[in-house]
C-alpha cells in the first residue's frame, strides 16, 4: 500500500495548473530521480503526460512502459493487454493528491504546516495526517509562472524523489484514451 501510495503521489503530481487557468490540455515530459539512502546513483524514470478536462494520463516510457490514469476522482492502471483497471484504496488520496499538484495553499493548510523553505519560489508542507507523516518528513513544491518545476518527496528512511517538468504546448489527444471509464 505504501509503496502504490508513493507511486500514486509521483504519478499525481504532474496536475499543476486549475481548469480555470489554462487551456483544457497540457502535456509535457516529466524526470524522476529516486535517491534510496546508501546509493551513490538514483533510480531515474522519464516519459510524458497529458491533462486535459477529464483524465490525467502519466505514462513512464523508460527504463519500463507503464501507464496510470486519472478519472472521475479514480486511480487506474492500464495493463499490457491495453486494459484499464481500477486501482482500489486509491481514491481517498486523489483530491489531496490534486490539491498538492495544483499548487492549491488554501486547500492544504487544513492538512499540511507550511514551513519557510531556503530556495525561493518552492514551499516546505509538513504533512499533518497520520497515514502521510509516517510515509513522507516533507513535500517541496517549486513553482515557476504558475506551473510546478520541480516537486520533492522526503522520506524518514532519508530516501527521497524529485520529479522535474517539461512543459510543451497545449496539444489535442490524438485518441479517446480510456474514454470508457466512467
Amino acid at each position: 500500500m505504501i509503496r502504490f501510495v508513493l507511486f500514486c503521489l509521483s504519478c499525481l503530481l504532474t496536475t499543476v495548473i486549475s481548469a480555470a487557468e489554462q487551456p483544457p490540455n497540457r502535456a509535457g515530459e516529466f524526470s524522476q530521480e529516486k535517491y534510496f539512502a546508501g546509493f551513490t546513483k538514483p533510480f531515474i524514470s522519464s516519459g510524458v503526460f497529458l491533462l486535459d478536462a477529464e483524465q490525467l494520463k502519466w505514462q513512464v516510457t523508460k527504463p519500463v512502459t507503464n501507464t496510470l490514469l486519472i478519472k472521475n476522482g479514480q486511480v487506474y492502471l492500464e495493463n499490457a493487454q491495453g486494459e484499464v483497471v481500477l486501482q482500489p484504496g486509491a481514491a481517498p488520496f486523489v483530491s489531496l493528491l490534486q490539491a498538492i499538484i495544483s499548487h492549491d495553499l488554501d486547500a492544504l493548510k487544513p492538512q499540511f504546516t507550511f514551513s519557510a523553505d531556503t530556495q525561493e519560489g518552492c514551499s516546505l508542507l509538513l504533512p499533518k495526517d497520520q497515514l502521510l507523516s509516517q510515509l513522507f518528513v516533507s513535500f517541496q513544491l517549486c513553482v515557476v509562472s504558475g506551473n510546478v518545476q520541480q516537486v520533492r518527496l522526503n522520506e524518514h528512511n532519508a530516501n527521497y524523489t524529485i520529479i522535474r517538468f517539461n512543459y510543451s504546448a497545449p496539444v489535442k489527444p490524438t485518441t479517446a484514451e480510456a474514454s470508457d471509464i466512467n
